[in-house]
């Protein structure tokens, strides 16, 4: 029978570059009771994720756990030693990370890392270990789970890949489920899903959540408890519609007024439908794999154009294409049918080095070697493209860096030294050294508290309106499409179903899978977000 996960009186500190402890978590106090669903909130550095690591005694080595227990049952995990951890962790307890392809082992197929809890916690193998495996990639939507069970991590778009870590966290049936921002790259539809399935899990056999996030519409809808912390501190805590409703704290109502103004705010006016395009796809068809392994078009005859100066959304669930789409619109891949053509520098125009068209992709952790300083991965472009001496290379890299409002100081830090936040804005600065015409962002801000994510759109928004840039914003969050696009184009299962401007969209949607993806967006936020909501802010954004 579940016993509960408590933690009392934790406190968590790093050794800094002096060899002085620096506080991380300070008495945190919280319990998970068995079939009950309770959120961890905070924005970005907050000591979320510290939480959750500290209960799997997974801390990095220049943390370490200073005081306070962690008990599942009768056992303290914060004194356990490691055959107890082990025991423990995938089985007693399962762990749905926030990047899942940094956890798999890319040499392994999705199939052989799901043996392996099925083997250790449930004792199934062989036959009876395949068939177990599949009915949980089934259950976590995939359509194909066949095809997921061959594949490598690489070889899936981010959201299957948080689908198949989801079924491997599930597949040891714990007591307890540590859910780190499990759903912040899947589209509603899949997010809804998944809940819903974590939510029966809770129901049928009292699993206990502890559920990590700063998406407040999936606190709303789901959670029986809300625990708010703010730099290692519990600020607030209670039942969700008590602290929904009426927060206490400065932090939880700020974290719900920066979520309310992404869906409430009203669009961009629409760019004139007299504009020239800037990037078009005609056609365009792009199929994965090679002979019998050869699957479905990963994007299919689809025809798009992207006007001059026009801020253009892309829409659609895990797994439709839109991230393929990314990468056949900047040349990183090549359709196999079709054409991509645009203004110059951009893929099709004459020229081998195609700079006017630039990516910024969507986990910013991935798109920096963690190795190098970021002052060489920033300059790697200026060097690999433009001849320039050394005192203009360094004038434009800084301006770069203070474009995108960050401290050049971040320059000679690695990677692992900054935020999420912080290593987003450098990606696009990065892409904006070579000055391009065009912009791309592939789910730029999904993993993003609510607060980052209004810093970095609204970026995005000066950079559109200063340096006259055209935009294509790809995202499964319709918040986003909303408060950013002048048009909205949706994906399904690879082909175009629907483009029309952002108004239009939103307020009767044609397609019958538009209609799907909106009336997903999960209940009760609207009217809990009503009460936070600050007055429109109606931008100027050139047509």
């Amino acid at each position: 029978m579940p016993e509960g996960l408590s933690v009392e009186q934790l406190h968590v500190s790093r050794r800094g570059p002096s060899g002085a402890p620096r506080p991380v978590l300070s008495g945190v106090d919280l319990a998970v009771a068995p079939g009950e669903f309770v959120a961890l909130v905070g924005a970005s550095g907050s000591g979320k994720t510290m939480t959750a690591m500290s209960v799997l005694g997974l801390l990095p080595p220049q943390v370490q756990l200073d005081a306070g227990s962690i008990r599942l049952g009768g056992t303290d995990l914060a004194r356990a030693g490691d055959a107890e951890l082990d025991r423990v962790r995938g089985g007693r307890i399962g762990m749905l990370y926030q990047q899942p392809k940094r956890m798999f082992n890319p040499r392994r197929t999705i199939l052989q890392h799901l043996r392996e809890p099925l083997r250790l916690h449930g004792g199934l193998r062989g036959g009876a270990a395949r068939e177990r495996a599949l009915e949980l990639l089934s259950e976590v939507g995939f359509r194909d789970p066949e095809s997921c069970a061959r594949a490598h991590p690489h070889q899936l778009s981010g959201g299957m890949a948080q689908r198949a870590m989801v079924a491997l966290a599930l597949a040891g049936r714990p007591e307890v489920l540590l859910a780190d921002e499990p759903t912040s790259a899947l589209d509603t539809v899949l997010e809804r899903q998944i809940l819903e399935l974590i939510d029966r899990e809770r129901r049928d056999r009292g699993l206990g959540v502890l559920y990590i996030s700063h998406n407040l519409a999936t606190v709303s809808a789901y959670a029986d408890r809300v625990v708010v912390l703010d730099a290692g501190r519990v600020v607030e805590a209670g039942p969700a519609g008590t602290v929904l409703n009426r927060p206490r704290s400065a932090c939880t109502r700020a974290l719900l007024e920066a979520a309310a103004l992404t869906p409430a705010d009203t669009p961009p006016p629409a760019a004139g439908t007299d504009a020239g395009a800037v990037l078009a796809l005609e056609r365009v068809t792009k199929t994965f794999g090679t002979g019998r392994r050869r699957g479905r078009p990963a994007v299919e005859q689809v025809t798009l154009e992207l006007r001059d100066r026009e801020i253009l959304g892309v829409l659609g669930q895990s797994g439709s294409g839109k991230s393929t789409l990314a990468r056949l619109a900047v040349g990183l891949e090549a359709p196999d049918a079709g054409r991509v053509t645009g203004a110059p520098g951009a893929p099709g125009s004459a020229g081998p080095v195609r700079t006017g068209v630039q990516l910024v992709f969507q986990e910013p952790h991935d798109s920096f070697d963690p190795r190098m300083r970021l002052r060489t991965s920033l300059e790697a472009p200026l060097r690999q493209h433009r001849d320039l001496p050394a005192e203009e290379r360094e004038a434009r890299l800084l301006d770069a860096v203070r474009e995108v409002e960050l401290d050049p100081e971040l320059l000679e830090r690695y990677p692992g030294q900054c935020s999420g936040g912080q290593l987003q804005r450098l990606t696009i600065a990065r892409a904006l050294l070579l000055e391009p015409t065009v912009l791309i962002c592939d789910e730029a801000t999904s993993a993003l508290d609510a607060a980052t994510q209004r810093t970095v759109l609204d970026l995005l928004l000066r950079l559109h309106r200063d340096r006259a840039l055209s935009l294509i914003m790809i995202s499964h969050d319709l918040g986003v499409i909303r408060y950013m696009s002048h048009r909205v184009a949706v994906l399904h299962h690879g082909t175009l179903v629907e483009l029309a401007p952002t108004r239009e969209f939103f307020a009767a949607p044609r397609h019958e899978h538009s209609r799907q993806l909106v009336a997903a967006a999960l209940p009760r936020v609207c009217a809990i977000l009503d009460h936070h909501t600050l007055p429109p802010e109606h931008r100027d954004v050139p047509a």
